[in-house]
């Protein structure tokens, strides 16, 4: 009853500080208008690599820097200087793949695959040029990549950089049995190339053989285009997902940064424990992913780890869904309260049951103890989360609820189940 009394608390709290009428402060920035791009001295450092599992399947794989340069630029073009140093494995055989400078003539007065001047729209006719095959680095695979791309979606991407909200295009290339799709992401200010990702198809089955990310550059991005990847930034990948899945584009990936950005920040109290929740969470999730990188087996125990994390998002973007039309603020609290007694139910308690189980047989675990036990978990985890940032009673709270949702009920489950097997009465 005590933890069924603090939450009813908490959520009566929450519910009559969302409907005040907050300030929230915001970063608008300024758009930097010194130059446009690209700019007389630009330079931009993309690092390309392929995928093990090209290497595994046609005995190919590459990875290495691509560095451009634009000089000498008039309303219409420019030169552009290309150098790309890295490696090409070809059947075993190790080989080096460098260009030291080549100079080719781009077009600065229409959209190409390193900037856009009309991102947004659903269509665009995209120039690929020199330096568009110049990324790809595989003995026999360049492409022609000059077309008709179309708007993929727009999401925020986050990388070493920074975080961005970006346009993502799409283009598609079939020949025989197999399809390569290429989707290319842009910073929706400055609208220049940031990240690359190419997928094949064949037989059904799709996998990602290559990415691309600019890594240096000597634009100078404006608060409105990114934020600082510190933790607590506003709205970046799921690192951990995106890591265990290998692309942002993998549908659970897709999944929960669209259910995040769709619903949770499209409500007030969902964005206030988001921004508690962020600084949390990529305070060590970061390193988390790094060590996924390099390590198949913690993908895949990951993956398996995060399952009924999806699964439990699923029904409640359902309870939102059929909420929402009535009040969004309570159907987010509803969703979110669904989300953390499931994760609680699937997470903690096949963990507490068997300790549980041993104490209730000496008869010195009782509810009240439980509730106690609940509580100190819910000092120390607010402790925790507010020694990563200053919040407000909004973020504290919903933070609280939900701590508190992902404690009280797999305690109160373990209860009632250990004085069942034990035969005693309530």
């Amino acid at each position: 009853m005590l933890g069924r009394r603090v939450l009813i608390i908490l959520l009566a709290l929450i519910l009559l500080a969302s409907s005040q009428n907050f300030v929230l402060a915001s970063n608008s920035g300024v758009k930097d208008s010194q130059y446009s791009i690209p700019f007389q001295g630009m330079t931009m450092s993309y690092y390309s690599q392929t995928m093990p599992i090209l290497l595994q399947e046609t005995g190919l794989s590459a990875s290495g820097w691509v560095n451009l340069m634009f000089h000498d630029l008039t309303s219409s073009s420019s030169k552009l200087d290309i150098s790309v140093n890295g490696n090409v494995t070809e059947n075993g055989q190790q080989s080096p793949a460098n260009i030291q400078t080549t100079t080719v003539d781009f077009p600065t007065n229409q959209d190409t695959i390193l900037f856009l001047r009309n991102g947004g729209q659903q269509s665009l006719q995209i120039y690929a040029g020199p330096a568009g095959q110049a990324f790809q680095l595989i003995p026999g695979s360049s492409v022609n990549l000059s077309g008709t791309w179309t708007l993929h979606d727009t999401y925020n991407l986050h990388t070493a950089l920074g975080s961005f909200t970006a346009y993502r295009y799409h283009y598609s290339i079939s020949g025989g049995s197999t399809t390569l799709d290429f989707y290319a992401s842009y910073d929706q200010v400055k609208q220049i190339l940031i990240y690359g990702e190419v997928y094949a198809t064949q037989n059904g089955l799709s996998a990602l053989i290559e990415k691309i990310t600019l890594l240096s550059t000597n634009v100078q991005f404006t608060t409105s285009s990114t934020t600082s990847s510190t933790p607590g930034s506003s709205s970046p990948n799921c690192v951990i997902a995106t890591a265990a899945y290998g692309s942002a584009l993998a549908p659970p990936v897709q999944f929960l940064r669209e259910f995040r950005d769709q619903k949770v920040e499209k409500t007030y109290v969902g964005s206030q424990f988001m921004l508690a929740f962020n600084a949390w969470y990529y305070s060590w999730a970061p390193s988390i992913a790094k060590l996924e990188s390099t390590n198949s087996g913690l993908r895949a125990f990951v993956r398996t780890l995060i399952a009924p994390l999806i699964g439990t998002l699923f029904v409640s973007q359902i309870l939102f869904t059929l909420i929402a039309p009535i009040n969004s603020e309570i159907a987010i609290l509803v969703a979110g309260i669904t989300a953390s007694a499931l994760v609680g139910l699937m997470y903690l308690t096949p963990i507490l049951f068997l300790p549980a189980l041993k104490l209730m047989r000496k008869r010195t675990l009782t509810k009240k103890t439980m509730a106690i036990l609940g509580l100190i978990g819910v000092v120390f985890t607010l402790v925790g989360t507010i020694t990563h940032g200053t919040f407000g009673p909004v973020q504290i709270l919903t933070a609280l609820v939900v701590v508190e949702t992902i404690l009280i009920v797999p305690v109160t489950v373990v209860c009632q189940l250990t004085h069942r097997i034990l035969g005693w009465k309530n």
